[in-house]
């Protein structure tokens, strides 16, 4: 347990599916990518398997609350930089540390393999709260937010 009832689970194995309870409110808010991760881990394409890497999510009770991941930066050519994937909270939950919890699971990971963390959003609020854990705006192609790791 970590804060207010809310668990950290690792996503491996038949796991993942309950990402699935996040797809409707994700895709109202205009967000696919949930609905790309699940695509992704069913085809093959990403199940956050290779060394470093990760899917987490958080649950309060039975309901997953939110997930992120940690891959090797598939737009670089260089195993030691990570990137942030596919961080979403359900509304309900924002704006309660449960983000930040969860981004601090990621990055407590990403120290212990990768020098240098990157991300990409469009969102305003998603920029400041990267901005909030260190990241720095570094616009480029697929990247917009630069956090330096210290191994």
């Amino acid at each position: 347990m970590l804060n207010n009832g809310v668990d950290l689970v690792a996503f491996s194995g038949s796991n993942y599916l309950l990402i699935e309870s996040l797809v409707d409110e994700s895709k109202q808010e205009g967000f696919e990518f949930v609905q790309r991760t699940i695509h992704d881990w069913n085809s093959g394409t990403n199940r956050f398997s290779q060394t470093g890497e990760g899917l987490w999510g958080l649950v309060s009770g039975t309901e997953l609350i939110g997930i992120g991941g940690l891959n090797i930066d598939p737009y670089v050519d260089d195993a030691g930089v990570g990137r942030v994937r596919h961080l979403y909270i359900r509304q309900a939950y924002r704006r309660k540390g449960c983000a930040a919890l969860l981004m601090n699971t990621i990055i407590e990971r990403a120290q212990l393999y990768f020098h240098i963390l990157r991300l990409f959003t469009a969102n305003p609020a998603a920029a400041a709260f990267y901005e909030q854990l260190g990241f720095e705006h570094l616009p480029g192609y697929k990247v917009s937010h630069v956090r330096r790791l210290w191994l």
